[in-house]
């Protein structure tokens, strides 16, 4: 058996995708990669990184990319929609289009990253779709060997979602949802965990069908991240309780806002609903994970940077710390 297997992938330019392509470049991977084209975008041409234009719905795309792939990591997406028809195309029909592709090329495993909150799929419009890519892809993959990843809540720097929250954690505040709810514990893994452990799914022997629902800290609190961006910031972090009725408004008014504009975001009512929804656990901590300090201090780093340097007029001092 081939020691570096052909590859393909797609969300390769998104937020996981940027932290496993070079993972698997590094390891001697060919990698054909899915990338949509886009103004003033600059695609980084590298050994054995072969970029192939188009999306989801490019059908002619999708078989140039799975010629000849032994494995094909399925990590793109939406998280954010106008509606829950958009939401089933793009997550569940797409998904689905693209596992009859793969198996009709030959490909030997297929994995699909989809999202924990497919395990209660009546939570929201993006719940659902998940749970609908898990029960398509299924239907398509036939005998083709399928994994599906059930990623849980992903931190790392670089994800525009979450750019907010950790904006205001580095100034010291915390907002949390108010009431029973802040009780709440959900799992997380840090995206370069993600990345290593999807590069050793595709680097390992597959078989049948497997659902994996892997974190790198099973049982996390508000608390503990207040706790752990202590230690990262120096500064005591400051909860702010978010009552639920407020959220709940909140998330209508950035419904109502998405579809007057065009340009949904991924705070809404669904994604209330979803914080609202008990505990998110995962079922397996993977071996060795990054401290969620250093995952937070990794997050955080751009965001306290740029708060020294407007407290120093624009320049800063460099220090080595331990």
């Amino acid at each position: 058996m081939d020691a570096r297997p052909r590859i393909a992938l797609t969300g390769a330019t998104g937020f996981v995708g940027q932290a496993l392509l070079p993972m698997l470049l590094a390891e001697g991977h060919t990698v054909p990669a899915l990338a949509r084209a886009q103004k003033n975008r600059q695609l980084t041409e590298q050994p054995g990184l072969d970029w192939i234009s188009g999306n989801l719905t490019d059908a002619a795309a999708l078989k140039q990319l799975t010629e000849d792939a032994r494995v094909v990591i399925h990590l793109a997406g939406v998280t954010k929609a106008r509606n829950a028809a958009e939401f089933h195309a793009v997550n569940a029909q797409q998904t689905a289009a693209l596992v009859a592709i793969a198996r009709a090329a030959g490909v030997s495993h297929f994995v699909h990253v989809s999202s924990l909150t497919a395990s209660r799929p009546d939570v929201s419009a993006y719940a659902r779709s998940k749970a609908d890519s898990e029960r398509l892809a299924r239907d398509q993959a036939g005998d083709m060997p399928l994994t599906i990843v059930r990623a849980p809540a992903i931190l790392g720097p670089g994800d525009t979602a979450t750019q907010p929250v950790l904006s205001l954690l580095a100034a010291g505040l915390l907002p949390v949802p108010g009431g029973r709810q802040s009780e709440f514990r959900f799992s997380v893994m840090d995206v370069l965990d993600l990345s290593r452990y999807l590069q050793a799914l595709a680097a390992a022997p597959a078989a049948g069908y497997r659902l994996l629902t892997p974190a790198g800290h099973l049982s996390v609190s508000w608390n503990d991240l207040s706790a752990s961006a202590t230690r990262v910031t120096g500064r005591r972090i400051r909860k702010v309780p978010v009552a639920p009725f407020l959220m709940q408004g909140a998330g209508y008014l950035a419904d109502f806002a998405g579809r007057i504009s065009g340009n949904p975001q991924v705070f809404s009512s669904g994604k209330v609903r979803e914080l609202f929804s008990g505990d998110w656990i995962a079922e397996t901590g993977i071996d060795s994970p990054l401290p969620l300090h250093e995952t937070l201090e990794r997050c955080l780093a751009p965001f306290l940077a740029s708060g020294r340097q407007s407290r120093t007029g624009g320049s800063e001092t460099h220090r080595s710390e331990t």
